[in-house]
């Protein structure tokens, strides 16, 4: 079995390694670094930590060095705020908070509410009786009293002129009624 390795599994030799890693630190007259001591100057948890360790390539021991170089080589751990940072991100968070404040006010003014709506159909529907009902009813026949056929006709455009006119007058002011009325009085 000469010029064969030793045949360790990957478990043993990360033991195999620790434990000449702390016979030299010993041999040295070091302390004898922990993984919690580890971590702390990593600056990650003693959990991160271990979830590190899992990964391939992993040092076997808490060499800090070691540990520092792989965790830059994998990218490993993430930065932690500093106070600019948060202060940049607060005022990023009240800039959109405003922004959206902002875009609902400018939709909110932009909406009639449905009963404001509702009422005003209601009004604009007795106007529309009311102006039909005078033209039609009352001031039809006086109108077409002693005139032919031509002339009723024409008579009978401007009535429907006349109509035309009055409600698009109350359809041009019914928007800034809606919206007065919607608005309330401190609108």
């Amino acid at each position: 079995m000469a010029g064969e390795g030793c045949g360790l599994s990957g478990l043993h030799q990360k033991r195999a390694a620790r434990f000449f890693f702390a016979l030299y630190n010993l041999e040295r007259g070091m302390d004898l670094p922990t993984w919690k001591a580890l971590a702390a100057k990593l600056d990650v948890s003693y959990q991160g930590l271990h979830l590190w360790r899992k990964l391939e390539d992993a040092p076997p021991t808490p060499d800090l060095e070691a540990w520092e170089t792989f965790k830059a080589e994998r990218g490993l751990g993430r930065e932690r705020a500093t106070s600019e940072l948060t202060k940049l991100k607060a005022e990023l968070l009240r800039e959109q908070i405003k922004r959206e404040r902002g875009r609902n006010a400018r939709e909110s003014a932009d909406v009639i509410d449905r009963e404001v709506v509702e009422t005003m159909l209601v009004t604009l529907g007795q106007k529309l009786n009311l102006l039909l009902r005078l033209k039609l009813e009352v001031e039809l026949g006086p109108r077409m009293v002693g005139k032919n056929a031509a002339e009723v006709c024409v008579e009978g455009a401007l009535i429907v002129d006349e109509i035309r006119e009055v409600v698009n007058a109350n359809l041009a002011t019914f928007e800034t009624e809606a919206l007065d009325r919607s608005l309330g009085p401190n609108g």
